[in-house]
């Protein structure tokens, strides 16, 4: 029988829920609601109605949710080692915040820490509801599910959130970029993508280009983005591959 996780992308401002199958990463079905709530309790309750609403299963084989914001940073596992996720973000962000809304996650495929920002009422809503559950930055988890695959060509990865995208350069097996871009169109993608290439010198270099997406409006801003590409004919090597489902990559991540 296959199993199924229930995987569930949150941001401050959207909430997206999919049931997908672990064995194929096929979506059975999935379903959001935008957020713009101006209290804690408020973002509960509305969590709260919207998942009783889906009527879906009672129990799922596992939980994921991945939590998006742009105030996020990546820094070598060595270096986190000799000092704090608080003074990390502070020194970043430049924001003295409570220590109990900063978090991080190890990935130990590639020797770094991701350190970011997270409400607790995020943290409470969701482990009080789904106590199996798993949580990371949004980043996280897309790297960890990408480095479970082979990571040995050049890739660039282009993963949007609602108002931002994360930009990723993955060559023999490393991580070679990292970075986070707000966005408002896919005129904006196109040119963070074209100013990372630049930077990193890749027009001459063969490799793949790739998008992930979390609902029909940033699906919609990468084929926009696709098609921008390629009306710059000549450009790089770089070819352009997939777009796809963020929400299936979490199934790699539990």
């Amino acid at each position: 029988m296959n199993k199924t996780q229930l995987t569930i992308h949150i941001s401050r401002t959207s909430v997206h829920v999919a049931e997908v199958l672990r064995s194929n990463q096929n979506i059975v079905r999935e379903s959001s609601l935008v957020l713009y709530e101006q209290s804690p309790s408020e973002y509960k309750n509305k969590l709260k109605s919207f998942f009783d609403g889906l009527n879906w299963a009672d129990k799922y084989d596992e939980y994921s949710m991945a939590w998006g914001s742009p105030k996020h940073t990546l820094l070598p596992l060595s270096a986190f080692n000799e000092s704090s996720a608080k003074a990390v973000y502070a020194l970043m962000f430049g924001e003295d915040v409570d220590e109990n809304t900063i978090d991080f996650n190890r990935l130990m495929e590639l020797n770094f820490v991701s350190v970011f920002e997270i409400p607790d009422w995020v943290k409470s809503f969701f482990i009080m509801r789904f106590p199996q559950i798993v949580f990371k930055h949004e980043h996280a988890m897309t790297l960890r599910a990408l480095f479970q695959k082979n990571t040995f060509k050049r890739k660039i990865v282009v993963s949007f959130s609602d108002d931002y995208i994360n930009i990723a350069v993955i060559h023999q097996n490393e991580l070679i970029f990292s970075n986070c871009f707000e966005v408002q169109t896919a005129e904006d993608v196109l040119y963070y993508l074209l100013f990372v290439i630049e930077q990193k010198q890749l027009k001459q270099e063969e490799g793949t280009i790739s998008f992930l997406y979390i609902d029909e409006t940033t699906k919609e801003k990468a084929e926009q983005t696709k098609q921008l590409l390629a009306d710059l004919k000549g450009h790089s090597k770089l070819k352009v591959t997939d777009v796809d489902h963020k929400l299936k990559l979490q199934t790699l991540c539990v």
